[in-house]
This record gives structure tokens, sequence and C-alpha cells, in this order.
């Protein structure tokens, strides 16, 4: 099958990431335990409203230091939210490698506090002309119209030329029932052996 563009979702693909770090510094100067908070998070409807572009950073940090019982300021609550990546070495050398041959795009579901900090922290997003945010777009992984918005931006390509990458089995299904291509990237799955199998350039 040809491939004519690659697209990357970034948390676990791209970029590791340590929420419960995250948690531990917060809890510094909060009266609540990590594992309070992470309750807290989960059931808090503002963290989707926040990746969908529906709430501005500053109410979101008002929030979220309000919910967390935070005790320090919003602007040092944001650096914590946001310094929880870690390159993943490998898979960005892939991308790279892959650049070379093919146009390249991030889909991901995410926020502007992540975005922000992530592109200004590491140089690989260069690599990715093509960056599709579900904060901007105001819709989220796996809604068609974020693959959709992809295809668009990456020159109008068919879904069936189109390779996408990601960590989430539902994300993987819905890029699947409209044609794509895709690499369900499991902890137990080697990138380079599952985009060799595509037979892509660059790779040897």
């Amino acid at each position: 099958m040809k491939i004519s563009a690659i697209c990357f979702d970034l948390g676990k693909v791209l970029l590791d990431f340590d929420k419960e770090t995250m948690l531990v510094r917060i809890a510094e100067k909060s009266p609540l335990t990590p594992a309070e908070m992470k309750a807290l998070l989960l059931k808090d409807e503002q963290m989707i409203t926040y990746e969908l572009g529906g709430i501005t950073s500053a109410k979101f940090f008002s929030h979220l230091k309000k919910v967390l019982r935070y005790r320090g300021t919003a602007r040092e609550l944001r650096r914590l939210f946001s310094e929880i990546f870690t390159p993943l070495a490998e898979h960005i050398a892939l991308a790279a490698l892959l650049s070379r041959h093919y146009p390249l795009a991030i889909i991901s579901n995410t926020n502007e506090a992540h975005i922000i900090h992530a592109e200004s922290a590491y140089s690989f997003f260069s690599l990715f002309p093509v960056r599709i945010y579900s904060h901007e777009l105001k819709i989220m992984k796996p809604d068609r119209a974020i693959f959709d918005a992809a295809l668009t931006a990456l020159g109008g390509i068919d879904p069936l030329e189109a390779l996408f990458i990601d960590d989430i089995e539902d994300n993987i299904l819905g890029a699947s029932k409209l044609g794509w291509q895709t690499i369900h990237l499991r902890p137990d799955v080697n990138l380079r052996e599952a985009l060799a199998s595509y037979e892509l350039l660059g790779l040897d």
C-alpha cells in the first residue's frame, strides 16, 4: 500500500509524560495527597474542556488552583502542570529519517499550556510542518473531523495513503474506520519494526 504522509500522536509516541511526579510536586503546596488530587482530576470536566479549547489558560489554572487547593501561584501551577514530558528519542529519530521522504504531521488531543511548553522546549517539532491540536480545532480524536483536518492540511491526500501512529486503541479504530493505515503503538510494539512493515523509504 502506498503511503503519502505519516501522522504521529504526541503523548506516548513522541513524548513520554509523568503525571505522578507532577502531583507529588503540587502536593508540596497543597493539603491534598497526590492520590486525592488524581481522583479529583479524573472527574473534573474542565480538563476535557481545556483540551477542547473551551476555556482560556488563565481561567483553567485559576480553576485548577482552587480544585487542588494549591497554595502557590497560578503561574507556578501552570509550570508544574506543563513540565511533565520526556522526549522519546528513538521515535523522534525515526521521524527525522522519514521526514526526508514524507510529509509528517502531529495529531494530538492536548491543551495550550502543554503545547506552548513542549514546542519551546523541544526542537523536533520542526520535523512536523502540519500540527493538528484539539484545543485549536475544538475537536478531539477519534472524531472524524480532526482526521479530515489533517488530510486537508497535508494537501488533500487520500486517507488510504495516510499512516497514523497512536497509543490509544479508540483513536486507532477511529482512523481505521476512515480508511487510514494505522500502527497501534502498544508498549509491546517496536515502532521501527512496525514502520518497516510498510516498506517506507528512509529506514534502511
